[in-house]
C-alpha cells in the first residue's frame, strides 16, 4: 500500500513542562540542510494558532477558524535554497476570555509533515524537532465593554520573551499519528481536514497621520484631547509612520500620540526597535473617539458624533503593552489580529534611549478582489459603495465575521447578506462555501445549525438556523455547483424536519428554541419580535419560517429530489393560509406582528411580499414613521429593500441610501451595526446598498439555477445612467443604460451559453449570449 502523506501521519508535539489546560506560547525549531536547491510542500497545523517561518520569514498562519472535529491543516510550497536553514513555528493556545471566543480549541499543540521523499526530514513524528516556552508574555486585561470578545490584550517583557535565551528541549508527543481507515476508530482530538481557503493576506500597512500628541505616558484606559497637534511638532512620527525612518527617543522621554489611519485596518500591530532596556510601549486600537465617558459605569462610552473629528473628544480602546528588552534590533507583535481605524501609542523611555525602527501593521484577511463596477449619474453613490466595499473586506477573513473590532464571529444572518456581498462583489464562493459547511456541521439539537459557529459557548436561535437554507438557495442561484450543494441537503433536511416538530395544531411555530432576533428595533426586546416572548405566536417568525419552506422546496427539486420539493411546496402552501388566517389585519390593510394583532412593522410586511403573499399598499408601510410602525433597522433593512424592489418601488430604496450617504458625511470609513447611538462601526451587514445598487435598481439577477438565465428588470428611479458589471460563474454580465422618462436603451453582454430576458415597464426583451443593444 502506498503512504499516505497527509498530516495524520504526524505526531501532534507540545512544551513538555505545559499542561493540557495551561495557556502557553511555544516556539518549535526545526534545523536542517538542504544539499541542493529544492521546493518542498510542508503540511502544519496548531492549536490554537501558529505563525509559520522560514529563516525568520513568515510562511503563513493558521489554521483556519473550525472546530475541533473539522479541523484545518495548510499546505505551503516551500523554496529552499542549498545550504542551513531553520524552519520555526510560534504556537499560542489559551481560552476564553484570553483567547477570543471565535476561536474552538482542544489543547496546545503543533503537527507538521512534507509530502513525498521529504515527509521524515520534516514529520513531527521522527525529525529532530525541538521547542522553547518562551516566557514573559502576560496575560494583560481583558475589555468588559459591550461584549467584546475577542480575547485579552497581550502584556509582553521582551527581556524574558526572547528566543536567544530560551532554554531548547525536546517536545513531548501529545498525540501519536492516527490511521481511522482500517479500523474506523476516531481518537480523541482534532480531526485534520486539508484547508479550504488560500493563504489570508500578509501585506504591511504605512501610513496614517499623528492627530494629537500629548508629552506623557498614559496607562489610563481613556484619553482626551484639545487641539489637534500641527504637522511640523510630530514630523518625526510621520517619517517612521510613511518611510520606516528611524525615530530616537531619549533616556526618561514619555509620549502619546494619537494616529489616524484614514482607513480600518485589521491586522498584527509591527514595532521594530533597538536600545531601550525596560522601555514601556502601550499600542490600543479604536474605531473611533468618544464625546463622552463615563468613568464610573466600566469606562461605558457615549456617543460619538463625527467618527473623524479629535478635538474635545476622548479615546477609549483596548490594546496590548510591551517592555521593551534584548540585544540588537528586534521586533515585536501580538499573538492575535486587532481592528480599528485609530491607534493610541504611548512611551515611557527607561534608563537607556531607545530607537523605533518601524511602527506599522501586518494585515490580515480573505485576500478578497472585488470585480464588479456600478457607475451612474449619481456621484454620491461611489462613496456609498467604497465604504461598503471597505466594511465587507474588514469582515471577511478565515471566516466571515460580525464585527472585527468587538466579536469577531460568523452569525448567520450577518453572513448571508456577506456571501451575497461576495458574490455581486467578486463572484467569490470560496468562502461562502466554508461559512454554509462550518453552519452545517454546528447542527446539534434535532438538527438546527448555531446561531453563531465557530463558537466558544454555543448559542442557539431558530429565527438564524431558519436563514441557512436561504444561504443555500443564494448560492444555487448565484453560483454553479449543484454537486456541492447536494452534499449540504441532508443538513438541510435535518432542520426541516426539526422545524416541523414546533408546530402546533395550526400548523404554525409556536415556541422554536433559542434567542428568536429579528432585528434591533428599539422598542422590541433585545431583538426579539413583538408577542413571541409574551406566549402570542408571531408573524414575522411563521414568515420566515415559510421563506425556508419554500426554498427548501425549490432546492429539492433542482437536485433532483421532486419528491421532496413537492411535500416542502405542500407544507408551504399550508403556512401560507395559516399565516393569512391569523395575521392578516383587514382594517388597516396590513400583516400583524402577531395574533393579537397589536402591533405592526415593517419587517412583517417585507418577509410577507418576499413569500409572495399578499402585498400590502406600499404606503401603507414604506413609511413607517407615518404609518405607526416598528421600522427596519440596517441589517433588516436589506429584506425591506428586496420586498420594495418587488413590487417595483426601487426609487425608495436609492432615497433610504440617504443614511448611508450620511455615514460618509459623519466620517465613517466602514457601514454601521445599527442606529445612534452605535457599538460597532464596521459590521459587514450595513453593506447591502451594494448588492441592491446591482440586484434590485440595476436589476441585474439570476433567473434560473446556476446563473444559468439573467433577468435585467432596472428600477432607475431618478437615475438617469447606470453602467455596471457583475461578476458570473462563466465571466462577466455588462450592462450601460440610459434612462429618459418611459423610455429606455441599453447595451447588454451576457458570457457565452447564457440567456435571459430585459424588462422594462411591463415588456420584455429576450436576451442570448454576446453584446446587444436593446431600445423601449
Amino acid at each position: 500500500m502506498e503512504p499516505r502523506h497527509t498530516l495524520d501521519g504526524a505526531a501532534w508535539l507540545w512544551h513538555p513542562a505545559l499542561a493540557a489546560d495551561e495557556p502557553g506560547h511555544v516556539l518549535f525549531r526545526l534545523s536542517f540542510k538542504s544539499a541542493r536547491a529544492e521546493t518542498v510542500t510542508l503540511q502544519v497545523s496548531g492549536d490554537l494558532c501558529y505563525a509559520l517561518a522560514l529563516d525568520g520569514a513568515l510562511i503563513g498562519r493558521g489554521p483556519d477558524t473550525g472546530d475541533v472535529t473539522h479541523w484545518s491543516f495548510g499546505a505551503y510550497e516551500v523554496r529552499l535554497a542549498a545550504g542551513a536553514h531553520r524552519l520555526e513555528a510560534f504556537v499560542w493556545w489559551a481560552q476564553p476570555p484570553v483567547a477570543p471566543d471565535g476561536r474552538m480549541s482542544w489543547r496546545g499543540g503543533f503537527a507538521c509533515t512534507a509530502l513525498g521523499a521529504a515527509e521524515k526530514r520534516f514529520s513531527t513524528s521522527v525529525a529532530p524537532w525541538r521547542v522553547a516556552r518562551l516566557e514573559g508574555l502576560g496575560k494583560g486585561p481583558v475589555l468588559n465593554r459591550s461584549y467584546h470578545v475577542i480575547g485579552g490584550a497581550a502584556d509582553v517583557d521582551l527581556a524574558k520573551f526572547d528566543p536567544r535565551r530560551a532554554k531548547w528541549v525536546r517536545p513531548a508527543v501529545v498525540r501519536a499519528p492516527i490511521d481511522t481507515q482500517v479500523t474506523g476508530i476516531v481518537a480523541h482530538g482534532w480531526q485534520l481536514h486539508p484547508a479550504a481557503l488560500p493563504e489570508q493576506r500578509h501585506d504591511l500597512w504605512r501610513g496614517g497621520k499623528v492627530r494629537a500628541k500629548l508629552p506623557r505616558w498614559t496607562a489610563a484606559p481613556t484619553v482626551k484631547f484639545g487641539a489637534e497637534t500641527s504637522a511640523d511638532k510630530v514630523a518625526g512620527w510621520t517619517r517612521l509612520l510613511h518611510e520606516g525612518a528611524a525615530l530616537a527617543l531619549p533616556a526618561r522621554h514619555e509620549v502619546t500620540v494619537l494616529i489616524d489611519t484614514d482607513d480600518y485596518l485589521c491586522g498584527f500591530p509591527v514595532l521594530e526597535f533597538s536600545g531601550g532596556v525596560g522601555t514601556l510601549v502601550r499600542c490600543q486600537w479604536a474605531e473611533s473617539l468618544f464625546d463622552s465617558v463615563d468613568p464610573r459605569i466600566d469606562n461605558t462610552p457615549g456617543l460619538k458624533g463625527d467618527r473623524a473629528a479629535v478635538a474635545g473628544k476622548t479615546f477609549c480602546g483596548f490594546g496590548d503593552t510591551w517592555k521593551l528588552g534584548g540585544s540588537g534590533k528586534r521586533w515585536v507583535s501580538t499573538p492575535w489580529w486587532r481592528a480599528g481605524r485609530f491607534l493610541l501609542i504611548s512611551v515611557k523611555v527607561g534608563a537607556k534611549p531607545v530607537v523605533l525602527h518601524t511602527l506599522a501593521v501586518e494585515r490580515t484577511g480573505f485576500p478578497f478582489e472585488p470585480q464588479m463596477k456600478f457607475a451612474s449619474d449619481d456621484a454620491s453613490l461611489t462613496p456609498v459603495i467604497e465604504l461598503s466595499e471597505r466594511g465587507l473586506r474588514s469582515c471577511m477573513h478565515d471566516i466571515f465575521v460580525d464585527c472585527p473590532y468587538y466579536e469577531q464571529m460568523m452569525y448567520v444572518a450577518d453572513t448571508r447578506v456577506q456571501m451575497l456581498l461576495a458574490y455581486v462583489f467578486a463572484g467569490e464562493e470560496r468562502l461562502p462555501r466554508r461559512g454554509m459547511e462550518l453552519f452545517d456541521l454546528s447542527r446539534g439539537r434535532r438538527g438546527y445549525p448555531t446561531m453563531r459557529h465557530p463558537s466558544f459557548l454555543r448559542q442557539e436561535s431558530a429565527t438564524f438556523a431558519m436563514i441557512w437554507p436561504w444561504m443555500l438557495h443564494d448560492y444555487a442561484m448565484w453560483r454553479d455547483d449543484a454537486a456541492w450543494l447536494r452534499g449540504r441537503l441532508p443538513g438541510m433536511r435535518a432542520l426541516m424536519e426539526a422545524l416541523q416538530t414546533e408546530e402546533d395544531a395550526e400548523g404554525l411555530l409556536a415556541k422554536p428554541p433559542g434567542w428568536l432576533f429579528v432585528d434591533w428595533v428599539p422598542e422590541w426586546f433585545v431583538g426579539w419580535p413583538p408577542g413571541q416572548r409574551e406566549g402570542r405566536r408571531s408573524a414575522i417568525i411563521n414568515l420566515q419560517y415559510l421563506l425556508s419552506l419554500q426554498r427548501a422546496a425549490d432546492l429539492e427539486t433542482w437536485i433532483g429530489e421532486p419528491l421532496l420539493g413537492q411535500r416542502w411546496r405542500q407544507r408551504a402552501e399550508a403556512l401560507a393560509v395559516a399565516l393569512a388566517k391569523k395575521f392578516w389585519d383587514e382594517p388597516r390593510g396590513l400583516w400583524a406582528d402577531d395574533d393579537a394583532h397589536g402591533t405592526f412593522s415593517q419587517h412583517a410586511q417585507a418577509l410577507a411580499v418576499i413569500g409572495g403573499l399578499r402585498a400590502p399598499d406600499v404606503a401603507r408601510w414604506a413609511d413607517a414613521k407615518a404609518n405607526g410602525l416598528a421600522a427596519a433597522t440596517i441589517y433588516f433593512q436589506h429584506y425591506l429593500f428586496e420586498a420594495l424592489g418587488r413590487v417595483g418601488c426601487a426609487d425608495l430604496v436609492l432615497e433610504r441610501l440617504e443614511m448611508w450617504r450620511g455615514l460618509v458625511k459623519q466620517g465613517f470609513k466602514t457601514p454601521v451595526e445599527s442606529p445612534e447611538p452605535a457599538r460597532s462601526d464596521c459590521h459587514a451587514w450595513g453593506a447591502h446598498p451594494v448588492f441592491h445598487l446591482h440586484a434590485t435598481v440595476a436589476g441585474v439577477r439570476p433567473a434560473a439555477p446556476g446563473f444559468a438565465q439573467v433577468r435585467i428588470a432596472p428600477q432607475p428611479g431618478t437615475l438617469r445612467e447606470i453602467e455596471t458589471v457583475l461578476p458570473h460563474p462563466r465571466g462577466e454580465i455588462r450592462l450601460k443604460a440610459s434612462f429618459a422618462g418611459e423610455r429606455v436603451e441599453a447595451s447588454v453582454e451576457l458570457p457565452a451559453g447564457i440567456s435571459g430576458v430585459f424588462a422594462w415597464r411591463g415588456r420584455e426583451v429576450a436576451l442570448g449570449a454576446g453584446r446587444q443593444t436593446v431600445q423601449l
